[in-house]
C-alpha cells in the first residue's frame, strides 16, 4: 500500500485467481459503518499501489468485468489502481468501460436534472453512486493518459456540475491541483 514492490507476486497471482469481485460496496451516505471494498477491491488498490508494471494485465482484466450494475467499490478499486500505475496503456480500457451503457452522462449541470434525481426522496443515493463512479474512473482515465479525449471531456462536464464539491474536484484534477500519485 505504500508503493513498495515486495508483494507485488503475490498480489498478482491473488488478484488473478480471484473470478469476480464479490459483492463489493455501494455508496450509502448515511449510516455507513466499516469497510467500503470488498476483499478482492482491496487486492486490486494494493496492487496498483505496488506501481510494479506487471500489475496492469491483471488488473485489466477486473476492468472487463465491470458494467453499471456492479457495485462502486469495485470501480473505484480499479480506477484508484490504474491512477497509481499510471500506465497509458489503462487508458483504452478505462474509456471502453466509460462508454458501457449507464456509465456516463451523470452530471448534474441543469436545475431540470436536479429536480429529476431529488425526486428519488430524501435519502436516496442513486445519483451520488452513479456519480461518483463516472468521476473516479474519468480522472484514472485522464492520469492514465486520456483516450481520444473522454476523460477531459467528462471531467469538464463535472466542472459545471450544480453540486460544487464535484465541480471542484473536477476542475482540480483537470489543473493538476490535486496532489498526483508519485510515480
Amino acid at each position: 500500500m505504500l508503493g513498495d514492490a515486495s508483494g507485488a507476486p503475490t498480489l498478482i497471482a491473488k488478484v488473478g485467481e480471484a473470478e469476480s469481485f464479490g459483492e463489493g460496496w455501494k455508496f450509502t451516505g448515511m449510516g455507513q459503518y466499516g469497510a467500503s471494498v470488498g476483499f478482492v477491491d482491496s487486492l486490486v488498490i494494493a496492487l496498483g499501489r505496488t506501481r510494479d508494471r506487471r500489475a496492469l494485465k491483471p488488473i485489466l482484466e477486473k476492468v472487463k468485468l465491470l458494467d453499471a450494475s456492479k457495485a462502486f467499490s469495485h470501480h473505484r478499486a480499479v480506477a484508484l489502481a490504474l491512477e497509481a500505475l499510471g500506465d497509458p496503456a489503462a487508458a483504452e480500457p478505462l474509456a471502453e468501460l466509460l462508454a458501457k451503457p449507464g456509465m456516463s452522462d451523470h452530471a448534474i449541470t441543469t436545475m431540470e436534472e436536479a429536480r429529476r434525481w431529488s425526486g428519488r426522496g430524501r435519502n436516496d443515493t442513486s445519483s451520488r453512486n452513479v456519480s461518483l463512479r463516472e468521476l473516479v474512473l474519468a480522472r484514472a482515465l485522464w492520469r492514465c493518459g486520456d483516450h481520444r479525449g473522454l476523460g477531459e471531456k467528462i471531467l469538464k462536464c463535472y466542472e459545471k456540475d450544480l453540486r460544487g464539491h464535484y465541480a471542484r474536484h473536477a476542475h482540480a484534477v483537470l489543473e493538476g491541483g490535486i496532489e498526483e500519485q508519485k510515480r
